[in-house]
């Protein structure tokens, strides 16, 4: 599967994607993102950088995710360690139940190994379990926490990275 980089025309669909899983978490008491906690705008900014790759269905967005080669926010030594940073992997509602998140994920380390990086590293909210076993049983390691300082209002974040192969 190839993940495709994101066009600037694009952001308006992954802001909405992204808003519509937050508000189907939300539905379903998953505590991970709160709807209006993203903008078009920081989507726009992100797409401009590169950093958002996608599949495409029909001409629709079905997934995505967000590649950086640094993330000095949450991994202090980011800017020194081979690591690659997976953030925001969505998958459409309508695509539930296809692995098409497990692909995505694999195509993005894929992505991060071409880049000559040799660990994957991502986080999700500390008390989302059901997330931890999923990043846990696609062979990432619980390597820490993050907590954010108390004006964000963020909660706290599980670590994770995977050795990726040579």
């Amino acid at each position: 599967m190839m993940l495709q980089h994101a066009h600037l025309e694009d952001a308006r669909a992954l802001h909405a994607l992204r808003e519509e899983l937050a508000h189907w978490q939300e539905s379903a008491g998953i505590i991970q993102w709160s709807p209006g906690e993203t903008t078009s705008a920081d989507f726009e900014e992100q797409v401009s950088r590169q950093e958002w790759h996608l599949v495409r269905d029909s001409g629709q967005v079905a997934a995505a995710v967000r590649i950086l080669d640094a993330d000095p926010d949450i991994w202090r030594d980011s800017d020194t360690a081979p690591a690659g940073y997976i953030h925001g992997l969505m998958v459409a509602r309508a695509y539930t139940g296809q692995e098409l998140g497990r692909r995505v994920l694999s195509a993005a380390e894929s992505l991060i190994a071409e880049r000559g990086h040799t660990l994957a590293r991502l986080d999700c909210v500390a008390s989302n379990e059901t997330l931890r076993s999923y990043y846990r049983a696609r062979g990432y390691t619980e390597v820490g926490t993050h907590e954010f300082p108390p004006e964000l209002g963020w909660r706290p974040v599980t670590l994770f990275e995977k050795n990726l192969p040579d």
